[in-house]
């Protein structure tokens, strides 16, 4: 999830360089070959479409959210797309579920004194 200029539709390659933990054009050119992402040359600049680069980021992230919570990691995406830390840790939150029936129903109480404070 990239954080710069989000509305803006392409990256140049310069800003791929900040992004990434690569330094230099040439990196960025093997990165988005690796990756096979297409690099669109508009006038004088090399791009990438930012929709593209944030997917191949975040690849790696959905593929260990689906290992280790494969029946909630659409959750738990939306919430660090969102930056939504508190919807975040409370998905990861399981407590388990108390069961507040009343005694008597759990258990058929077999002394007087049993049954009396089951009762109560």
């Amino acid at each position: 999830m990239l954080k710069d200029n989000q509305n803006e539709k392409y990256l140049d390659l310069k800003s791929l360089c900040n992004i990434l933990p690569i330094s230099g054009i040439k990196s960025a050119l093997k990165w988005c070959e690796d990756a096979k992402i297409d690099i669109q040359i508009i006038g004088q600049k090399r791009v990438v479409y930012r929709f593209l680069v944030e997917m191949e980021i975040d690849k790696k992230l959905i593929k260990e959210l689906k290992k280790k919570h494969p029946d909630k990691w659409e959750e738990l995406y939306r919430c660090y797309r969102d930056n939504d830390r508190l919807g975040y840790l409370q998905l990861l939150d399981e407590e388990p579920q108390l069961d507040f029936r009343p005694v008597a129903r759990q258990a058929k109480p077999k002394s007087k004194f049993a049954k009396d404070f089951a009762s109560s």
